[in-house]
């Protein structure tokens, strides 16, 4: 549904919620391990908010700081990285709270 009689253009709230600032404390991410059918292991991070700005910038300060690379797609941080305690490690510095997942 793109208009309703009592709110107008829907698109416009859709909008709204994706520029809204994102606090980090109020952040609760999840970790996941992945081997299989990628080809190498992989650092799932999911549990993200719709703030496309905040999710990209966060993708990117983790590549850059460990060294490592990685993507953001379908509101998933993908990070090429055998060890979860270093992901973990810099959500803590950040102060942003996580779970692990999975096995």
């Amino acid at each position: 549904m793109v208009w309703s009689s009592e709110t107008g253009d829907l698109r416009k709230k859709k909008q709204e919620e994706e520029d809204r600032p994102v606090l980090d404390e109020q952040v609760k991410l999840n970790l996941r391990r992945l081997t299989a059918g990628k080809g190498r292991t992989v650092i799932e991070i999911s549990g993200l908010p719709k703030n496309k700005l905040w999710c990209e910038t966060l993708a990117k300060e983790l590549k850059k700081s460990l060294g490592a690379g990685g993507t953001y797609k379908n509101n998933i941080i993908e990070i090429h990285v055998d060890k979860l305690e270093r992901v973990s490690d810099f959500l803590d510095n950040k102060k942003i709270p996580w779970k692990k997942t999975g096995g």
